[in-house]
């Protein structure tokens, strides 16, 4: 597969760094940032003159076919700024268009890997990236700690109406908040997208082994008291991480307020 990714990758950057209507290219995601494997997808970000980007979008699908003998295509809509591609390799491609001014200073801007930028478009933004830091913010916390409470809510419903792949859905998402809360609570931001469980577990994850083990120990299948069982050993590690992040937010914990909601679903 890594074999098959270069060549992949090769096609693509010589096809768009020949299209003079390309101001710049780079990597994003696990190959600009070294901590790849064989499995990793390509995340390829070009930059276009903001009067063609619509063609672009348009045709994206089709670009993507030249690179390689596409099997499938997601998310392949004229309106969206990027498309998923599958290819009859294994690879994986997501490539992305954007307009000069759409690429701006930020955390994600601070580990890519710059491959055409005859402009320097792209390098002045990794350059006022460098100093921009992750810190997790009031706003953060308060809406972690309520879509916890809401997740654990539901998923009590859920059980009750005997909605058990709804309930263990809902569960899965008590579940990442938490993780959610350790990675605020070590000052890191998530590598990923809201809900998604990549780079968490395994090689890449950043998670300590008594936090990966407590994970294990919160698996549950479809039987209901099993799930409930399975949240119950959850609430603990939800209340101690309320009290920690309210102290380094310095806001109120609300614990009473919140071990009464947690009680009606218990």
């Amino acid at each position: 597969m890594p074999k098959h990714r270069d060549i992949l990758l090769l096609h693509a950057i010589k096809d768009l760094s020949a299209d003079r209507d390309v101001l710049a290219i780079y990597l994003s995601g696990s190959l600009a940032k070294g901590n790849f494997d064989d499995y990793s997808d390509i995340d390829l970000h070009t930059v276009v003159i903001r009067e063609r980007k619509a063609a672009y979008l348009k045709g994206k699908m089709q670009r993507a076919n030249g690179w390689g003998n596409a099997a499938f295509h997601e998310d392949h809509h004229s309106s969206s700024p990027y498309i998923v591609t599958h290819y009859d390799t294994f690879v994986k491609v997501d490539s992305w268009y954007h307009s000069p001014e759409e690429v701006v200073p930020s955390i994600w801007m601070k580990e890519i890997e710059i491959r055409h930028d005859p402009f320097n478009i792209v390098s002045q933004v990794v350059e006022a990236s460098a100093d921009i830091a992750y810190k997790s913010t009031v706003e953060e916390v308060e809406l972690w700690r309520g879509k916890l409470l809401a997740f654990i809510h539901e998923t009590y419903r859920a059980v009750m109406r005997g909605e058990r792949l709804y309930a263990r859905s809902n569960l899965d998402k008590v579940r990442w908040h938490i993780v959610h809360g350790w990675y605020m609570e070590m000052g890191e931001h998530l590598d990923g997208s809201y809900g998604a469980w990549t780079k968490m577990e395994g090689k890449r994850s950043k998670l300590d082994e008594k936090k990966l083990n407590l994970l294990n120990e919160w698996g549950s299948d479809r039987n209901p008291s099993e799930i409930m069982k399975t949240m119950g050993k959850m609430i603990p590690e939800f209340l101690r991480l309320n009290k920690c992040l309210s102290m380094l937010m310095d806001i109120e914990p609300n614990e009473d307020l919140i071990k009464k909601m947690i009680k009606m679903a218990t």
